[in-house]
């Protein structure tokens, strides 16, 4: 593979931008860092043509797992689960102006991968797995089943490039039996994990197993820091509650 002049993460989750930024070296915010987005949620985002808009009327807050709430959005069918401000676990009340504030972030986030993409000659989307969603009731009691539900890895790399353009590479990287898909348009990376975490900070146990992102990125051919994509909209505008991860790297 070419050396990606772009990388950036299409989901499922946090634990592919924390290992992104810690492999990779950058630091630079795209849409998809920190929701919890169902791979037809994700899909459906990909169109430029439509922008990004949420209502309060969308959202509802999740009952407890693991003694924390997220922020549920019925229309989108993802979780905002860093959107918003929390005392602990508790979601804190949603109010609108926090909620105009989210749609100017993400606005500007997407305008941001469309311009980066225009740009790059050689751009590297990543996925932690291709995440299904709720496959029976979603987090607000109800059901989707056009944004829930599995996906084929080519299935998945032939619709994102049907929306981005065919000089995207996608690469999914998944926890199970060693094995290695090299499909038309992209790469699935599949290694056991070995159970030896770091010594990571606290609150960042999400991101392992850390070793299994770094045996994949080596098979790429992705070295530590090489691509240095750096910040340059100022980090208050895109941590917008009390919630959200630092945008810059520690």
């Amino acid at each position: 593979m070419h050396a990606p002049d772009l990388v950036f993460s299409l989901g499922p989750n946090c634990r592919m931008t924390w290992n992104l930024r810690h492999h990779l070296g950058t630091d630079r915010a795209y849409p998809f860092d920190w929701w919890i987005t169902p791979v037809k949620s994700m899909l459906a985002l990909l169109r430029r043509d439509e922008p990004f808009r949420v209502g309060l009327e969308d959202l509802v807050v999740t009952e407890p797992e693991n003694g924390t709430r997220s922020v549920y959005n019925r229309r989108l069918n993802l979780l905002h689960h860093h959107d918003f401000d929390r005392n602990g676990g508790e979601v804190l009340p949603i109010t609108q102006p926090a909620v105009d504030q989210m749609n100017a972030k993400y606005t500007a986030l997407f305008g941001r991968l469309w311009s980066d993409l225009d740009r790059a000659q050689r751009p590297l989307a990543v996925l932690n797995g291709i995440y299904g969603g709720w496959g029976g009731q979603t987090p607000d009691g109800g059901r989707n089943p056009l944004l829930n539900g599995r996906m084929p890895p080519q299935a998945l790399f032939d619709a994102v490039r049907a929306q981005i353009g065919a000089k995207l590479r996608l690469l999914v990287i998944e926890v199970g039996e060693a094995e290695r898909l090299d499909l038309e348009g992209g790469t699935v990376i599949r290694l056991p994990d070995p159970g030896t975490r770091l010594d990571l900070p606290r609150g960042q146990g999400y991101a392992e197993p850390v070793l299994i992102f770094r045996q994949a990125f080596a098979e790429m051919g992705l070295a530590p820091g090489q691509v240095q994509q750096r910040e340059d909209m100022a980090a208050a505008a895109l941590a917008i509650s009390n919630n959200t991860p630092q945008v810059r790297r520690a």
